[in-house]
């Protein structure tokens, strides 16, 4: 059969089109994951946005990246009368970031600090878990939720917990509590630390985050001992709630013995676990973020949070 310059010029043309579409469908990201970016480098794109900030800086950080993400967000500010130790009182100002999603009679709160301690850039603790919620709540805009869940960025937890006790003391009593999970530490190592175990409020939440273990494989410690993090306002009142940290491996039983000895100061050098040489010093920076650890919280932590929503109880 012949064909005239015209029409074999069209087959050309359309031929081309259909590959190139073809092309396109197979090289499409997966619905909910960063289209340019690996996950790890996403995330880790985050701790380099928020790290370094001041903390007017770091609330702006987060709001700004939850505009672009078009998630509606509400601000919860608090003020806290400190009385110091020279007998002087002064007002500590806070603001926790929330975002609510589903429609459920019962709550889950997924949780991370996002303030920082002065001179300190504040990457690992708690950029990372900054980092982490801001990637799931991004990944799943477009989920439904069985439950309500407030993803929530806590205020002041680096003095003394403030923000996640205001939100635990004034939490919407209409909703029936469900588990709150909370990350702190996430970006640098190997191993998943989570903690307290133990203690009759965690009876819930941590068949899921053994059902998480078993899924993920990941390397994996629990211990009924956990430095104080956000997680002890609603263990404080009496609710569900666990931590969840990636730490380099060893660091966990090193934490554990550390937390449960009252925090005395350590004996031996090689007694100190790698992260606390890092937190809350001027070296704190997304130099010591890796995006495999930023990749196995953001993992673990969805995998959780999607089997606590979704199972039957």
């Amino acid at each position: 059969m012949r064909m005239n310059a015209t029409k074999i010029i069209v087959a050309i043309i359309l031929v081309c089109s259909i590959y190139l579409l073809l092309v396109s469908m197979r090289t499409r990201p997966t619905q909910g994951e960063p289209a340019t970016h690996t996950v790890g480098e996403t995330l880790l794109s985050y701790v380099k946005g928020i790290e370094g900030k001041s903390h007017e800086g770091r609330q702006q950080y987060i709001t700004t990246k939850l505009k672009e993400f078009g998630i509606p967000y509400s601000l919860m500010p608090f003020d806290t009368v400190r009385h110091r130790g020279n007998g002087t009182v002064d007002t500590l100002h806070g603001e926790n970031i929330v975002v609510t999603r589903g429609y459920g009679h019962e709550k889950i709160v997924l949780g991370a600090h996002y303030d920082a301690v002065p001179g300190a850039p504040g990457a690992n603790d708690n950029g990372g878990g900054v980092a982490v919620v801001l990637e799931i709540i991004r990944s799943l805009k477009d989920s439904s939720f069985r439950n309500t869940v407030d993803f929530c960025f806590f205020d002041r937890e680096e003095n003394g917990l403030v923000g996640s006790a205001v939100y635990a003391r004034t939490r919407d009593r209409s909703y029936k509590h469900l588990a709150m999970i909370n990350l702190d530490v996430e970006g640098t190592g190997n191993e998943l630390y989570v903690g307290p175990v133990g203690g009759g409020d965690d009876d819930v939440i941590m068949k899921f985050i053994h059902e998480a273990r078993d899924k993920t494989k990941y390397a994996y410690n629990e211990s009924a001992y956990y430095p104080e993090s956000d997680n002890e306002s609603f263990a404080n009142s009496h609710l569900e709630n666990i931590s969840i940290s990636v730490v380099p491996k060893g660091d966990s039983d090193k934490l554990s013995r550390w937390t449960k000895s009252g925090f005395k100061p350590f004996e031996k050098p090689e007694d100190v676990p790698e992260v606390l040489n890092v937190m809350h010093s001027p070296r704190d920076s997304s130099s010591y973020v890796t995006p495999d650890a930023l990749t196995m919280s953001y993992t673990f932590t969805k995998t959780t949070l999607l089997l606590l929503d979704e199972k039957e109880r």
